[in-house]
């Protein structure tokens, strides 16, 4: 009985043919004659381009998702900052900044939005960024307030303090001395966070920009579409 196996090495087709001396040679189907090339290989059809609409588009040019991740990272930082409360009780005067979970929020939003864009994540995306710009703004002039006045070291070493000793100026000499790596670090954290504010305040409004271009085309918002004209499998001819 003969038998047939056909190879292929370095794009050329090698037909192996094994025949008993008394059969002739037996026809082979779809194999190519001499000085034919061997049909192309079928390869897949590109994906369908996906059509996005004007809504998404316009809040997508925001570049919402990294921003948002900043506005994250920005509410992290300042929250943690009001936590030197526990530090002392005298600096219960970082505590406003505690409200920078609404960062967070925001950011939150921007990122979901930017994730998956809807009407509804649109608008709450801008109403939380509004407040954002709002809230950042206030942190800006009480940081500035913070700054500008009397450092913490004088908060603790007040004289009235200092009474009950028999010189109360050398001693709150050596307190202020002793508090001054306080006051340093406290300054220097003073002004990291109001970098923070002044890059969450451009961030918010950024975001709003992008936010309220998207909104004004929410009428014409339509789920993601496929561009592509081909019929389904099943589709009747």
């Amino acid at each position: 009985m003969a038998s047939t196996s056909i190879t292929t090495v370095g794009g050329v087709v090698v037909v192996t043919q094994v025949i008993p001396k008394d059969e002739s040679s037996i026809p082979l189907e779809g194999t190519p004659t001499a000085g034919q090339a061997p049909p192309p290989v079928a390869r897949a059809p590109p994906p369908d381009p996906v059509k996005m609409d004007e809504m998404t588009a316009a809040f997508m040019r925001g570049h919402p998702m990294p921003l948002g991740v900043v506005q994250i990272f920005i509410g992290v930082m300042i929250f943690l900052f009001s936590l030197t409360i526990l530090l002392w009780w005298t600096l219960f005067i970082h505590l406003p900044f505690g409200l920078a979970f609404i960062f967070i929020i925001s950011g939150s939003l921007a990122v979901a939005a930017g994730r998956r864009t809807s009407v509804s994540l649109v608008w709450a995306s801008l109403v939380s960024h509004l407040v954002s710009v709002v809230v950042a703004m206030a942190g800006v002039i009480y940081d500035c307030i913070l700054i500008g006045t009397q450092a913490p070291t004088t908060i603790i070493c007040r004289h009235e303090d200092l009474d009950q000793f028999t010189n109360p100026e050398s001693v709150w000499i050596r307190c202020v001395d002793q508090m001054w790596t306080l006051t340093t670090t406290l300054y220097g954290l003073l002004g990291f966070v109001l970098v923070l504010l002044v890059l969450q305040v451009c961030i918010s409004v950024t975001v709003c920009v992008f936010s309220v271009r998207a909104a004004n085309l929410r009428h014409t918002y339509k789920p993601v579409q496929s561009t592509s004209d081909e019929r389904p499998l099943l589709a009747s001819p």
